[in-house]
């Protein structure tokens, strides 16, 4: 899985450009993300919003999508606890 960090010039916001097939050159961003205990299982489950911003003229599964940058989102996530660099934006929870 192949990707860049885009930067808005204007608010600061980032967004995520993958960099390779199947799904190159679209470009998407997080929303909100939650962590879901399954306490039978003893696992986390990560939900999150996310908005395309620019498809590419690409057809595609959105489930499969959903999974392919669930996957990034967990590395992200990974390395931001490794770098102490995660941020948490709103809420009280």
């Amino acid at each position: 899985m192949s990707y860049v960090v885009l930067e808005s010039k204007h608010d600061g916001m980032q967004a995520i450009k993958l960099t390779e097939e199947p799904y190159e050159g679209i470009i998407y961003s997080y929303g909100k993300v939650d962590f879901v205990p399954d306490e039978e299982n003893e696992k986390l489950t990560i939900k999150f919003d996310y908005e395309i911003h620019d498809r590419n003229d690409k057809e595609f599964d959105e489930q499969v999508f959903e999974q392919y940058i669930g996957y990034i989102l967990e590395g992200l996530i990974i390395q931001g606890v490794e770098d102490n660099s995660l941020t948490y934006v709103g809420g009280v929870e």
